[in-house]
């Protein structure tokens, strides 16, 4: 990173932490007048994504909130999950997208007060304020330059179920001081620049959606989102974007491969393909390196941690089952192994500011990480 970069990150961190808001905040001052965010054919600057984010932030803060803090909680789609989650963190406010499909499911999970920023009509059984996402992006255009610090630091809060039917909330691991090492970390392995055109088939409310939104603000790359499209609509954007670099789940990379496959054409470009969410599995490994070479990445990690392991094409390549290495400040083993030996059992993590028994069964070979078997239900909302 130069040095203006680095002095950059250190003034926005100053005055908002380790969160999403800096790197924001950094990516408006270094970044400004690059394409930064596409979503649903709506674009925005790095410039004018954080004028946006301060402008719903100001109206949030003197309207629906009446000056309280409160939670927010995000159940929408579009330009709109993005512009109010920066907006919220910009207020200091703890924010939890979630999926609007999944919205009814994750009740329980909703404080009572919170502000719900939703798509369609607000549920009867939420008692707090509510506005729709459509009224955020009308307040996108407002003027939120004069709002002032805040002392509180924004927490993004994930929930999740468990293959029991329980569900839990978890505060994200994405920001915080490791957070922003874990950021470096998979940077390094990654290589992603700032002349990058990242597509990203994660939504926010996804552990690797929002580390790949942390990504492109820390870097510049430009971070097209594609949730709830469907393949042929991928590729295309692939190739109308001049897409670089793809961030998907197995399925959705399944998806991809199968269509190119019914429809005959040449694979688009791309120089990386970084695939987290669920067990990559061998044999998709294989496939993907017989269409694209060997430049697939496999990234592992929990809600709760963020990523802690990652697998580099030339480890895949050897290795085509692995989950990968420890990425710097990470950390994992087998539950009741001592030492970094090879073991075999149930998995624990370490990353942020979590630690983590999993509900997947895992092997360590030589340091590196292999899901053998998992208990936990992969989120197939979107």
């Amino acid at each position: 990173m130069p040095p203006t970069h680095a002095r950059s990150l250190w003034r926005s961190v100053r005055a908002h932490g380790f969160t999403i808001t800096a790197l924001a905040r950094h990516a408006a001052r270094i970044h400004g007048d690059r394409l930064g965010l596409v979503v649903d054919g709506w674009s925005s600057t790095f410039r004018q994504l954080w004028r946006s984010a301060e402008g719903v932030a100001a109206v949030l803060y003197l309207g629906p909130l009446e000056r309280r803090p409160r939670p927010v909680v995000l159940a929408c789609r579009g330009p709109a999950m993005q512009v109010a989650l920066l907006a919220a963190a910009r207020l200091g406010l703890d924010v939890m997208p979630v999926s609007p499909r999944s919205l009814d499911d994750y009740a329980r999970a909703v404080p009572r007060d919170a502000l719900l920023i939703h798509d369609g009509d607000a549920p009867d059984w939420h008692p707090g304020p509510a506005v729709s996402a459509e009224q955020v992006m009308e307040w996108s255009s407002s003027d939120g330059s004069g709002l002032a610090r805040t002392r509180h630091r924004a927490r993004i809060v994930l929930p999740s179920e468990t293959a029991a039917g329980t569900i839990t909330r978890h505060v994200q691991g994405a920001m915080g001081l490791q957070g922003l090492r874990q950021l470096a970390g998979l940077h390094d392995r990654l290589g992603l620049e700032g002349t990058d055109v990242v597509l990203v088939c994660a939504p926010p409310h996804r552990g690797q959606g929002l580390q790949m939104l942390g990504m492109a603000l820390l870097t510049g790359a430009t971070l097209v989102s594609a949730a709830h499209t469907s393949p042929a609509d991928r590729i295309r954007i692939i190739r109308d974007r001049f897409v670089s670099v793809l961030s998907a789940s197995p399925r959705q990379l399944q998806g991809i491969l199968d269509e190119l496959d019914r429809s005959g054409e040449e694979p688009p470009r791309l120089r990386r393909i970084m695939v987290a969410g669920e067990d990559i599995g061998a044999d998709l490994v294989r496939r993907l390196h017989a269409t694209w070479g060997p430049i697939v990445l496999a990234a592992y990690g929990t809600v709760q941690t963020g990523t802690v392991a990652v697998a580099t094409p030339e480890v895949l390549s050897a290795h085509p089952d692995t989950a990968g290495r420890r990425l710097p400040g990470s950390d994992f083993g087998i539950v009741g192994h001592s030492g970094r030996g090879d073991a075999h059992g149930l998995l624990w993590v370490r990353g942020a500011h979590a630690t983590v028994i999993t509900e997947d069964q895992a092997r360590i070979d030589d340091g590196r990480l292999t899901i053998v078997g998992t208990l936990s239900r992969p989120d197939t909302a979107d």
